[in-house]
This record gives structure tokens, sequence and C-alpha cells, in this order.
């Protein structure tokens, strides 16, 4: 029994750490050694004598070619496009490490404890937005008065964010005070990021959750006050403005100038993509076919979809579709409890926030979105 308890306080504390992953060193990062700490213990204490392999193949084996056709798409095209260092990398950091944390967990844990990987989830992300909330109090904010923290764009915080906020308000009848103080800290932290498409995300599968659940009516109505107060807020800001009025320099113009380009290389690379981490030389090399751009750069294609067609080609895509469509097919014959919604509501929000950002192509975010998957299937 007490090895059991210290391998599950162990992947409960990897997901706490999951920002850690922003300390780095030659090769990995601190997310990642704690990942393979995880691995040393489920071996020592032999948790992997209870994997059939047969039965596991048999239940998922859906699954299982859905993620072989994603690693099977992302390696034949980085061996295609060279690149080799920064495209391992990717895979490694993105995709192997995310499914080996993931594997460790559905093995050790029981799933009437899947729930609790979501709590402490949400304890990382509170933690996050506390110290987003003392960079603002201090005034580090970007050149445009946006809070981005510890991360590299506001944006990036956003995307860590908003899954708390359908934790929070799942859970909220569990500890009142404890997800009522919290759940302030993170809308704070979240409003000041001025991310409008998280916040679109956010607001839009709430709306969704109101009309397919009359259980979590009042909680959504709650959640769409809070962030139709949000956008009035921004009625008069430059951000907004330039977004409604078409601004020839606004973020929106941007991003339809990226995914035009992102469109010209799928034209041209359809079957096989151009390989993970090709995507900021192909962008730059692409601009003879454009007006200048506004953003030069851009690492990734600003759209779930269009990274993983481009970094896995047609392959990796079909795999990713498959996933999502298996996923949402499962959602629909699970019973409906808070484990349910909360997968739900989280994988929504990728797929909503995706259509405009890089839902998954970040080390949380990956992590985030494989653990989601878990509470699926």
């Amino acid at each position: 029994m007490k090895k059991r308890i210290d391998l599950e306080n162990l992947i409960y504390f990897t997901v706490v750490a999951i920002p850690l992953y922003l300390v780095r060193f030659p090769f990995v990062n601190l997310l990642e050694i704690i990942i393979l700490a995880d691995l040393f213990f489920w071996i020592l204490y032999k948790e992997y004598r209870k994997i059939d392999g047969r039965r596991f193949f048999e239940q998922y084996k859906g699954f299982v070619l859905a993620v072989g056709l994603i690693f099977f798409g992302l390696f034949l095209s980085t061996a295609v496009n060279g690149n080799y260092a920064a495209g391992l990398g990717i895979i490694k950091s993105w995709f192997v490490m995310p499914l080996i944390f993931v594997g460790i967990v559905a093995v050790s844990l029981p799933k009437e404890k899947y729930l609790n990987i979501f709590r402490a989830l949400y304890l990382s992300a509170f933690l996050v937005a506390l110290v987003a909330v003392i960079f603002l109090l201090v005034g580090k904010v970007t050149y445009d008065f946006r809070l981005e923290a510890i991360y590299d764009s506001p944006n990036y915080l956003a995307m860590y964010l908003a899954p708390a906020i359908i934790i929070g308000l799942v859970l909220f009848k569990e500890k009142k005070f404890y997800y009522g103080v919290s759940l302030a800290v993170i809308l704070t932290a979240f409003y000041f990021t001025f991310s409008y498409g998280a916040w679109l995300a956010v607001a839009a599968l709430l709306l969704a959750a109101a009309l397919m659940n009359r259980k979590y009516n009042k909680k959504a109505v709650f959640g769409l006050v809070i962030f139709g107060i949000f956008i009035v807020s921004q009625l008069h800001a430059g951000k907004l403005e330039s977004l409604v009025t078409f601004n020839s320099r606004s973020s929106l113009v941007s991003r339809i100038m990226i995914w035009q380009a992102a469109g010209k290389m799928i034209a041209r690379h359809w079957f096989l993509g151009i390989g993970p981490g090709n995507f900021q030389a192909k962008y730059l090399a692409y601009q003879k076919y454009f007006p200048p751009y506004l953003e030069w750069a851009v690492p990734h294609p600003q759209s779930l979809y269009l990274t993983f067609w481009l970094y896995s080609g047609m392959l990796g895509f079909s795999g990713f579709l498959l996933l999502i469509v298996l996923s949402v097919k499962n959602f629909f014959q699970k019973k409906r409890n808070a484990l349910w919604l909360i997968s739900f509501g989280i994988l929504l929000y990728f797929l909503i926030h995706g259509l405009a950002d890089t839902t998954y192509f970040k080390n949380d975010l990956a992590l985030v979105f494989w653990l989601t998957i878990l509470g699926v299937i």
C-alpha cells in the first residue's frame, strides 16, 4: 500500500509541477526529469506487470491506431524534411514524454481517482495565476500592457489557465471557499492576458454546457456573465477595435496571413508535410508569394489543425482526427459525472481555441491534452 501511495503522490506532484518544463537543461527540462523519475518508480514497483497487452489492444485498438498514425506521420515527415535535431526534440518533448506519463497514470491509478489528476492540474494553474498576479501588481507586463508572467506570451498563460476555469466551475460545490477564492485569482490573471481567443473559446464551451446539461445551467450562465463583462470592458480598447474594424495591422489580419502561407505549404506538401520544427524557415521562404508579413517570428501556424497537418503530414493529421472522433464518441457513451464534464470541456476548449491558436504544441499543453484523452477512455 505504501508503495502505491508513494507513486500516486509522485503522479500528483508531476501534474502540479507541469510549468517546471520552463527550467531547461541541455536535451531535457525539469518536467521531463520528473516524468523519468515516475517511470523509474513505476518499473521499480513492477507496475508494468499489471498490463494485459492483448486485452488493451483489443479494447483500445482505435486509439492505438490513431496514436500510431500520429507517430508514423511525425517520424516520416521528419525523415523526409530534415532538421532532425529539432524534429526529434519535438517528438520527444511533445509526444513521447506526455504519453509515457499518461501510460503510467493509466496503469497506476484506478479510474475513480482520475479526478484527482484534474484537482492537481487546478492547483498547478492556481499557483501559476498567483505568480502572474504578483507580476501584475509590480507592473511586469508586456509593452501593450498584457500579462504573460513566466511564459513567452500572454496567450500561452491564458491557454494554461483556461482548463482550470472549467475544473473550478465543475468542482465548485466541493469546497466553495477554496474554489471561490482561487477562481477569482485565476480569472484575474486570465483577464489581464487579454487573450480574446481564449476568452471566446471558454465562453463557447460554457454555452455548450448550458445547452447540453441542465444540471450545470447556473454555473454556465455565471461563467457567461463573467466573460460578458470581460468583453464589455474591452469595447473601447484599441485591440478589440482593430479586430472589429479589421484593421490592417490587427492580430486577426496577421493570423490570416500566417494561415494563407500555411495553406500554400499544405497545397505543396499535403501528404508528407514539412516536418516538425520547420515552419519558421518555410514561412520566411514563402514571403515572396505574399505582401510583407506583419509578423516574422512565427514558430507555428497559429492553428492546431494546420500545425498537425504540416508537422506530421496527411497520415499524422488523419491519426489526430481519428483520435478526436473516437474521443467524442466515447464521451457520449460514458456516465455524465464530474470527470466526464471536465474532460469534455477541456477537449472542447482545445478544439475551439485551436481554430485560431496552437493549443497543443507546448510541453504543458501537450501533457494536459493527453491527460484529457485519458479521462475519456
